[in-house]
């Protein structure tokens, strides 16, 4: 199997910067385009008004800026990129993203498997990619994992 396509999905935090190590060394590696896709969760409302279209419109904007960074990086690095922000269930949309694009790997941090309280975390976005991924994912963990 040639991978020819990479796609790194990212939240911005801290969680996702060894995942954007391995993502930029791997595109490097392997000669090949890597695609940045940030997933915005949608909020549970039955209608959306005006008050939350506005929010939308805010956040979108404010990540953008945060793109924008994160694209910095990957040029930085000598790396050809393509990056999107898409609203929608975040699994969904890294998955469909993925299987639209034809990406051959999802290279993807983990926030690990505890809540910050310690509790067990079921149901994380990595753990739903890496079920049902139309393709292979490499899930890296934080340092602190």
């Amino acid at each position: 199997m040639k991978i020819e396509s990479i796609l790194y999905p990212t939240d911005f935090s801290t969680k996702t910067e060894y995942a954007r190590e391995h993502a930029i060394y791997m595109a490097q590696s392997l000669d090949c385009p890597l695609h940045i896709l940030h997933a915005i969760e949608p909020l549970d409302y039955d209608e959306m008004d005006d008050e939350i279209l506005e929010f939308y419109k805010d956040l979108e904007s404010q990540l953008e800026k945060k793109m924008e960074a994160e694209k910095e990086i990957f040029n930085s690095a000598g790396v050809t990129i393509q990056a999107e922000i898409i609203i929608g269930p975040r699994w969904k949309v890294i998955n469909n993203y993925a299987s639209e694009n034809n990406i051959d790997l999802i290279v993807m941090g983990s926030h690990g498997v505890r809540s910050e309280s310690g509790e067990l975390s079921v149901g994380t976005t990595s753990h739903k990619v890496m079920f049902s991924s139309p393709c292979p994912v490499l899930i890296v963990r934080h340092e602190g994992d």
